[in-house]
């Protein structure tokens, strides 16, 4: 039988019991996990939930502390599926088991896809079918840095060609699954450019009925006809990834894109309508104010984005230690190279939100000019350069360490 499973951590309930509802209405009797990566705080009661729920420290991953503190909740929440997938596939014995989103609906049973991993080990969805052909975001070279393929979604099989492959991205994820496109990594997703090269056994998708989203919706168009949602008047909806939704902005698809609003797309108006109203009464809003674990020092002190970075590029520095203890040797070298902050907003700006009129922006810009005027063309372009390479914080060695 056809298996299912999310990941989240503890701020992430309500999408998980959507989700999860969704694809157990369709698939009765079918069971569906829910990873959460976190640590239970003593008032979880998870019993009443509609999914099994497994706690990320369960699994068993070596060094776990350590990935734990060098990823952040991202990272961390995406570098593990493989792991997940792998310890479903060995305690549970699920035949075929696909992974969704949590932000992932599922509006038509998943028979074909039950089917195809009768047949084939490893299905994938790309992000698209067909060429975009605006100036918008996102754009195609925006998938060149992310992946080709939407990992928002995976099926694989219970057979030893899956695990081949499961085994082969788990150890990637493990040790290199960063956000940082700049060289080359994106967290899970980017790795599984390789997976049709190096598995034959992976099947790419092309229902546009799959994984429906903010990035495919240049080609995809939703009708509802006798009950049931179609794409392109065609394939039937199976299901919808709800990426980037906005709940305090009802006519903003995802804070990801600037190509359509739901002004634009009336066709989809019904669905987030529908699927606003599913998440909130799953919990939404007891989701405030939950603190995910491992964002935090034992002592309550925010893990910036810095200290993990300094952290990942330590070696053996502060091997055999508890990275988390407000008591031990991390704490007291980020402390004392002033890697801690109360806030750590980096991640929130992108593309979409910079504002290039910020007066901080245009003093940069200013130093920036001053140098190119000093060095000149050939100097600044090395400078450039180098700039691009250290702009990326595993690569800032030698700026905290002397040896």
């Amino acid at each position: 039988m056809l298996a299912a499973c999310t990941i989240i951590s503890r701020n992430y309930l309500h999408f998980a019991r959507t989700v999860s509802r969704s694809f157990l209405a369709l698939h009765p009797g079918a069971a569906f996990y829910v990873l959460l990566v976190d640590r239970a705080d003593g008032n979880d009661d998870l019993s009443n939930e509609p999914f099994t729920p497994v706690w990320v420290e369960e699994l068993g991953i070596p060094h776990f502390p350590s990935i734990a503190f060098k990823y952040n909740i991202l990272e961390l929440s995406t570098s593990v599926k493989p792991s997940f997938l792998k310890w479903l596939l060995d305690r549970h014995g699920a035949e075929r088991l696909i992974y969704l989103d949590p932000d992932i609906f599922v509006y038509t049973a998943l028979d074909a896809i039950d089917g195809r991993l009768r047949e084939v080990d490893i299905l994938l969805t790309p992000h698209m079918l067909s060429p975009i052909r605006d100036a918008k975001q996102p754009a195609e070279q925006d998938f060149l840095r992310a992946g080709v393929f939407n990992l928002g979604f995976i099926g694989v099989s219970n057979r030893r060609p899956a695990r081949e492959f499961l085994d082969w991205w788990e150890a990637r994820c493990l040790s290199s699954g960063y956000i940082e496109q700049r060289s080359g990594l994106f967290v899970d997703q980017k790795w599984i450019n390789f997976a049709p090269c190096f598995f034959p056994s992976v099947e790419i998708i092309r229902d546009p009925g799959c994984n429906v989203a903010y990035w495919n919706l240049h080609e995809r168009f939703i009708e509802e006809k006798n009950g049931h949602y179609l794409v392109n008047g065609s394939s039937e909806l199976k299901f919808f990834h709800f990426s980037g939704i906005d709940f305090h902005d009802i006519n903003r698809i995802s804070k990801h894109q600037d190509r359509f609003t739901l002004r634009d797309r009336s066709d989809l108006a019904p669905l987030f309508e529908a699927y606003r109203t599913e998440v909130l009464g799953n919990g939404y809003s007891a989701a405030a104010g939950v603190r995910y674990t491992f964002g935090y020092f034992s002592n309550g002190v925010l893990i910036t984005e810095l200290a993990r970075r300094v952290y990942a590029m330590s070696g053996d520095r502060f091997a055999g230690c508890d990275p988390f203890d407000a008591n031990g040797e991390v704490f007291s070298h980020s402390k004392k190279a002033r890697l801690l902050s109360k806030t750590d907003s980096s991640s929130r700006y992108g593309a979409l939100n910079t504002d290039l009129g910020d007066f901080r922006l245009k003093l940069v810009h200013a130093c920036l000019r001053f140098a190119r005027l000093v060095l000149g063309a050939d100097r600044y372009t090395l400078l450039m350069r180098y700039l691009g390479y250290i702009s990326i914080l595993r690569n800032q060695g030698p700026l905290f360490w002397r040896d």
